[in-house]
Order: structure tokens, then C-alpha cells, then sequence
């Protein structure tokens, strides 16, 4: 019993490793070749890792939340240790609240069978709300700054970002299996 229990954690700490690994390669990404959609140092009109966010959580469930919280974690450059941890653990639970208000909302199964297309697209809304808003009451909140200046283009960004990724993966997926096909 115990081997089992020390193999699960293992296996939750791999895929959480993994998932904050894909969350600093598009991170860098994202500044890399979208550095001229920035908005201010933590706003940008299109951010791709916010569909990282959304795999994430789709795929893993709580596993994903701990690897976006380590993820962003490392690539959060505030000014304290504090309100790193504050922005991660936004960052890494707003889509796991869009996650449940969606399967609510929707009756949907934990395994997410079923879920169509317009599904997805309130979801990637409600997620981009959900991290904007949090995110623009803690910057509210934590600073002299007393504006929501930045929330339009945080959801924008979001959105977009989510958007886009998801066509990627759509895109590598329909490639995979036409490659399939072709080599079997």
C-alpha cells in the first residue's frame, strides 16, 4: 500500500513538473514573440499561456493547478516573495474555478465527455473573466494604483491567448492523425 501511495505522489509531482515546465516555455515564449502586444509588465492584449492554464486544469485537475502555481511562481518577477505567491496562486486557480463554475453550469462529467465546442469557448470566457477580475482586485488590492486600468486587456489577452492555443493544439492533433494515417 505504501509503494502505491509513494508511486501516486511521484506521478503527481512528474506531471506538475511537467505542466510548470510547458507554462515557462510558453511564458518565454509569449514575451519572446508577442512582446509588442504588452500592455504594462503583467498585462498583455494576447497572452498564450493562458491556454495553458485552461489545458491544464482540463487534463490534470488539481495536479494542474500545482504546476501552473509552480510555473508561474518562476516567472513572476514582483517585488516580493509575498505578491508572487498572491499572482501565482491566481493565476493557477482561476482556471480551476472556470473549470467548476463551467461544469456546473453545464452538468457537465469530470471527464468532460460531451463537451462541445460552444462549451468551450464560455469556458475560455468565464476563465478569462474569472483571472482578469481576480487579478485586477489584487493588483487593486496590493497597490496605490486604484483602477482597474488593466482589466480589458488581461480578459482580452486571455481570451485570445486561449484561443490560440487551442487552435495549435487542434492543428498538431489533426496533423498526428493524418500522419498516423498515412504511416500507420
Amino acid at each position: 500500500m505504501r509503494s502505491a501511495w509513494t508511486s501516486q505522489i511521484k506521478q503527481t509531482l512528474v506531471e506538475a513538473l511537467a505542466i510548470a515546465l510547458v507554462w515557462v516555455f510558453f511564458f518565454r515564449l509569449n514575451l519572446f514573440v508577442f512582446a509588442h502586444f504588452e500592455f504594462n509588465s503583467r498585462v498583455y492584449w494576447l497572452f498564450l499561456p493562458a491556454g495553458i492554464r485552461m489545458m491544464a486544469v482540463f487534463i490534470f485537475g488539481w495536479k494542474g493547478v500545482w504546476g501552473l502555481f509552480i510555473g508561474s511562481t518562476y516567472t513572476n518577477e514582483a517585488e516580493t516573495d509575498a505578491y508572487v505567491l498572491g499572482l501565482s496562486a491566481i493565476s493557477a486557480l482561476s482556471p480551476m474555478l472556470a473549470l467548476l463554475l463551467c461544469r456546473w453550469f453545464y452538468n457537465l462529467a469530470s471527464t468532460l465527455k460531451g463537451l462541445k465546442a460552444k462549451q468551450l469557448l464560455v469556458f475560455t470566457l468565464i476563465g478569462g473573466l474569472v483571472n482578469s477580475l481576480l487579478s485586477q482586485l489584487y493588483f487593486y488590492a496590493t497597490s496605490t494604483d486604484k483602477v482597474f486600468f488593466g482589466f480589458v486587456p488581461m480578459f482580452v489577452g486571455d481570451v485570445l491567448g486561449t484561443l490560440l492555443f487551442f487552435y495549435m493544439v487542434a492543428k498538431l492533433l489533426e496533423f498526428l492523425s493524418a500522419y498516423h494515417k498515412v504511416h500507420g
